[in-house]
Parts: structure tokens; sequence; C-alpha cells
């Protein structure tokens, strides 16, 4: 196996699996935009608070621990270009599809968002470093991989099936910016200068390949979630006149 094209096949594997995310085409109902975010607040919290710590200290490329703290600061502290962090933006984005600051302060994952955080975290904690960065940046990669198609990783795809404004997708805007510098082939470039021999490779491949499969399970449990909420009759809340 060449080590040269790892990230390639790294890229291919990720596009290849998202494109089977039960969530990913279908028409967005408001069940599934609040069942997405209140899932996707308790991965904002876990990733800086647990898994990327989990990697990086075992990681021994100072310019990936580096540009990975910055993007932390960013998440849950500061980012200077918005003067707040990424955590408010998607607070106030869960209101806007009419979650509760309770819903989203005091969140619990479902048995099959479950499986994704329990396998998240053994991989990040027991594989190699590289197999824990790909499990906590690939679905950053896929959104910037599929820039300009259609899917519920979209903004516009958000405004067309809910009607919602720029203004109440900004923290999906912004991401869609902002992504482009956390993850893709560049950002995985250094990859290929630790991925030293063949049987590495082999290692790092299947270990994305579980945190793949682990993040269809997620959507899975997005889906189910989804269909309660949807049934139960979610709705957006009101703007005001």
């Amino acid at each position: 196996m060449s080590q040269v094209d790892i990230v390639d096949q790294i890229a291919e594997r990720c596009v290849a699996s998202a494109r089977q995310w039960p969530w990913l085409k279908t028409k967005m109902t408001v069940g599934m935009a609040q069942a997405w975010m209140q899932q996707h607040s308790i991965r904002n919290r876990l990733f800086s608070s647990c898994y990327r710590p989990a990697w990086m200290s075992r990681c021994d490329d100072m310019a990936v621990v580096r540009k990975t703290i910055s993007q932390m600061l960013e998440e849950l502290v500061y980012d200077e270009n918005i003067k707040a962090g990424h955590t408010k933006i998607l607070w106030e984005m869960g209101r806007n599809v009419g979650l509760t600051d309770e819903q989203l302060d005091h969140a619990q994952p479902t048995r099959q968002t479950d499986i994704w955080c329990q396998t998240t975290e053994n991989l990040c904690r027991s594989r190699h470093w590289i197999i824990g960065w790909l499990a906590t940046s690939l679905e950053e990669f896929v959104l910037t991989a599929l820039h300009g198609e259609e899917t519920n990783i979209s903004a516009d795809k958000w405004q067309k099936d809910l009607g919602l404004t720029d203004e109440e997708l900004f923290f999906f805007r912004y991401h869609e910016k902002a992504d482009l510098e956390h993850a893709g082939k560049k950002v995985w470039a250094p990859i290929k200068k630790h991925v030293t021999t063949p049987e590495l490779a082999a290692d790092v491949l299947r270990g994305l390949d579980t945190a793949l499969y682990a993040t269809h399970i997620f959507y899975e449990g997005v889906m189910e979630l989804a269909g309660q909420w949807d049934s139960a009759g979610a709705r957006l809340p009101r703007r005001a006149a």
C-alpha cells in the first residue's frame, strides 16, 4: 500500500460513507433539525473536553496539536472573527429551530448516538493518534467535500426546506467557511509523513472505517429521535411580527 496516497484513500472513504448516511439527502423536517442540533450539541462538548485531548496527548506532531488547540479555543471560548465562541452560535441556532437552552444544556444521547460516543472515545484513547484525529474531523471534511451539493449539511438545504433566514442560519453559514481550515486533504496532509509502513496505513484505514460506521449509526439515532419529535408535532418558533 502506498503511503503517498493515504490521504486520498481517507478522503474517498469519507465521502463514500457519507453518501449512505440516512440523514444526508432526505427532505429536512423540523424534527430532523431539532434532533441534529441537540445531538450535535453533545458532540460539540465532548470533542473538546474529552476526545481531542485524548489523541493529542499521544500526538508527536506539534503543528497538528497547536492547530487543534486553536480550533478548540474558537469552538469553546473565543473566535476573533465573530467575537464569541462557536458554542454561543450553536445554541442560538438551536433556539432558532425551536429548542430550549434546557434541551441543549442537559441533552442526553440516544441509544444509537451513544454508540457513536463510546466508539469515538475508544478510538481516541486507545488507537493511533491519527485515527483519533480522523474520527474527530471527518464530518468537517465531508461538509467541505460536499459543499455545493444539496445535502442536509448545507445551509441552503435548511433554508429551502424550513424557510429559515440567513441570520437564523448563521451557525451553518459560518461553519461552511470555518471548516475549510479545520479539516480536509490539505489539513490532513501531515498524515503522509507519519504513516511510514503498510501496516500502519492498514491500521489507520481500519480505524477510519470504524469511525465512519459509528457515524452512520449516529445518524440513525438522529433520524429515530427526529421521527419521535415530528410525530409529537415539532414546530419552528414563531417569528416576531
